[in-house]
């Protein structure tokens, strides 16, 4: 089924400059748009995500670090 939008000039401009080819039809563009956004949201840190990175931040900010060296030594590693 198709549908008929109203778009203003102004996102008639955007939406052609953000063609990929001169002949590519805006529901192309408004299509991988809308898919690359979905994607994108996808990959957006979770609650943990957050957690684990301020944790990591805390680790590095108190001096709990190893260099490279110094992990390889303690795990026995050449």
């Amino acid at each position: 089924m198709e549908a008929t939008i109203k778009v203003t000039p102004e996102v008639k401009g955007r939406l052609d400059k953000l063609k990929n080819y001169p002949r590519e039809t805006y529901n192309e563009v408004i299509d991988r748009l809308t898919r690359d956004a979905l994607e994108e949201a996808a990959e957006e840190l979770t609650d943990e995500d957050i957690r684990d990175i301020e944790e990591a931040i805390a680790d590095i900010k108190a001096g709990r670090v190893y260099t490279t060296e110094e992990l390889k030594l303690e795990l026995g590693i050449d």
